[in-house]
């Protein structure tokens, strides 16, 4: 072969390779390209913003003024969701007097209420005195979980008390035995200046949900001291007991403060002392622990379309966030479809 030939040869397998490479990349391009597609419609496909809670679906032709009476703890919540629900329905107003659990029953049986927040369970007298005023049946929702604190000040070395001891603090006659507590050294607190210090007492009133669970679950039922100081609402016991060393009081769990200490209670089972986390209140082991409630009429004569839609609001994804957003222990997705699935009639 000679020179020229050779040369000639080299030419046209070089130009044949040139040709070649930009088939390869283009035959390529597409099979990246389709890849990045397909996963680009799987990632679409997922909702990442899908709630485990019900979907509130807003009807602007409901209108009408809700009036709510009741438990100030429950009441709290309602007035913080009230913003969310009047953006979501402009023509229902909510009026919300917060006058105790105790006020509740009376109210809806005497249909000054449409709605009867409690922190409470409503007892069986006080449904059959509403059904029987209002021929029409007692129903209720559950909006969130709570539950009662046993709180001293951070100065207290103190953090578990048990049951029996409790009875002693607050109880007048004691009925889990043993004599009165007059002093902190009556409770175990030792080597400090308060041991020997006077225990000042705060609560809640008679008539609220607080003061009825405590009387219920750890005095077995009997009556308070006289000495305990009655403050209106949870809030201002936790200020109460922030500014007093010697303070020993209980609230709602959801009212906390830097000063302020909650403390762990022996449990009813007797296996040990719980602190009111959320896991032991959703749990029952927390022995205080308790539902926020709201009763209302499900009267087929007299339908009520703007209570039954705030109630679904609040079980709603929509209300559980705002619910949330308060530092409130939510309900749980599977218990707020159980209590969502109560709404799906109108009465």
């Amino acid at each position: 072969m000679n020179v020229s030939m050779f040369v000639v040869l080299l030419g046209l397998t070089f130009a044949q390779t040139m040709t070649s490479m930009p088939q390869q990349e283009a035959r390529s391009e597409p099979q990246a390209t389709q890849s990045s597609s397909s996963e680009d419609v799987t990632n679409d496909s997922k909702d990442v913003d899908a709630s485990p809670y019900p979907r509130f679906i807003e009807d602007l032709s409901i209108k009408g003024t809700l009036r709510c009476v009741g438990s100030s703890s429950v009441g709290l919540i309602l007035n913080t969701v009230r913003a969310g629900f009047r953006e979501a329905q402009p023509e229902i107003d909510l009026v919300v007097e917060s006058s105790g659990s105790s006020a509740a029953p009376k109210a809806l049986a005497a249909g000054t209420a449409d709605l009867a927040p409690m922190s409470r369970a409503m007892k069986p007298s006080e449904i059959e005195e509403i059904e029987k005023a209002r021929d029409a049946k007692v129903q209720y929702v559950d909006i969130a979980v709570d539950a009662i604190a046993i709180c001293v000040n951070r100065a207290n070395p103190l953090t578990r008390i048990s049951m029996k001891d409790l009875d002693r603090v607050f109880g007048r006659e004691r009925r889990r035995g043993g004599g009165p507590v007059v002093v902190w050294g009556d409770v175990g607190v030792r080597d400090t200046a308060l041991s020997s210090s006077k225990i000042e007492l705060y609560g809640m009133g008679s008539g609220t949900g607080s003061n009825g669970i405590v009387s219920e679950v750890v005095l077995q039922g009997g009556p308070f001291r006289t000495t305990v100081n009655e403050e209106p609402v949870a809030s201002s016991v936790v200020q109460a007991i922030a500014t007093d060393a010697q303070a020993i009081g209980y609230c709602s769990a959801y009212f906390e403060a830097t000063r302020v200490r909650q403390l762990e209670i022996e449990a009813l089972d007797g296996s040990g002392f719980v602190a009111p986390t959320e896991e032991a209140i959703r749990s029952g082991r927390y022995p205080l622990a308790r539902s926020m409630r709201i009763y209302f009429v499900v009267d087929s004569k007299r339908p009520n379309p703007a209570a039954i839609q705030f109630l679904r609001f609040l079980v709603s994804e929509d209300g559980q966030d705002i619910i949330g957003s308060l530092g409130q222990k939510v309900l749980a997705p599977e218990q707020a479809h159980v209590e969502f699935a109560k709404l799906k009639e109108r009465p």
